[in-house]
């Protein structure tokens, strides 16, 4: 973590960095304001070249200071491309121009969260934030979540080095396994699958399930079955737990309820901003 440079996302070869696969689609290569006028379009009957609607100057301006940034940091003034991006996003901010704004505070983040100086954790999450609200006003929904995602990522990752207590590192870690910071419904799904599966081996193993007027050692895939009826709480009554597994059926059932109620929350959150 701490020896790994993290390229920006303007990087010919840049990696998504995170736990999981990132299913972000490709931003334009060159961002520009959303107001400027269009650079094919034709000038307005008896328009002056040289003239400039008032309500364009803004956004004209805030897509020069962002240029500069690039130029900035093409030239590999990295000092220079985090003061000019966030002069660039300061403007964009004012100007509205959402899209610039955050393309340029996720850069300043990027920079800020490389390990060699100027590394600034808790700066670079700051601007990651502003970058995710920014996205957020312009309707990148898929951005702001996948770059809320990757923020968090890094915040586990660098937990030792924010001086996080152990049990919020913990907490952060299970909270990435279940469901991926609450991005991730399908991993809640797969958490689901497999605790039926481990409870099935528990109750074969043990040989914990019975049926009414029948006596032998239950099948894996009969554990299986009764697995599955119990943590989804449904409870036909076909298969019963012997007596010295109720306790376990009992929890299994409690985790059931608690996954069931936890993916219904993870996937609002996720279809809230799709």
């Amino acid at each position: 973590m701490a020896g790994t440079e993290t390229p920006a996302r303007s990087d010919p070869g840049y990696v998504e960095h995170s736990f999981d696969e990132s299913t972000e689609t490709a931003r334009a290569a060159e961002p520009e304001a959303d107001f400027a006028p269009l650079a094919d379009a034709e000038p307005a009957a008896g328009a002056s070249d040289a003239a400039v609607d008032p309500f364009q100057a803004d956004s004209l301006e805030a897509q020069q200071a962002f240029e500069a940034a690039q130029n900035a940091e093409q030239e590999g003034n990295e000092e220079g491309a985090i003061q000019e991006y966030i002069r660039a996003a300061k403007i964009a901010e004012v100007a509205r121009e959402w899209y610039l704004a955050a393309v340029a505070c996720q850069r300043v983040g990027d920079f800020l969260l490389k390990p060699p100086p100027p590394m600034d954790l808790e700066r670079g999450f700051r601007m990651y934030r502003r970058a995710v609200a920014a996205y957020e006003q312009c309707g990148l929904f898929a951005e702001a979540r996948e770059l809320a995602y990757r923020q968090m990522c890094w915040k586990l990752r660098t937990g030792g080095v924010l001086g996080l207590r152990r049990s919020h590192r913990l907490e952060l870690l299970l909270h990435w396994a279940v469901a991926g910071f609450g991005f991730r419904p399908m991993r809640v799904v797969g958490m689901g699958a497999l605790l039926i599966l481990l409870y099935a081996v528990v109750y074969w193993a043990a040989d914990g399930v019975v049926k009414t007027g029948w006596h032998g050692h239950i099948t894996f895939w009969k554990a299986l079955y009764f697995s599955g009826v119990t943590f989804a709480t449904v409870g036909y009554g076909d298969f019963i737990p012997a007596p010295h597994v109720r306790m376990v059926a009992m929890s299994e059932g409690f985790l059931g309820a608690l996954t069931m109620g936890f993916f219904v929350a993870v996937l609002a959150n996720r279809l809230s901003k799709s």
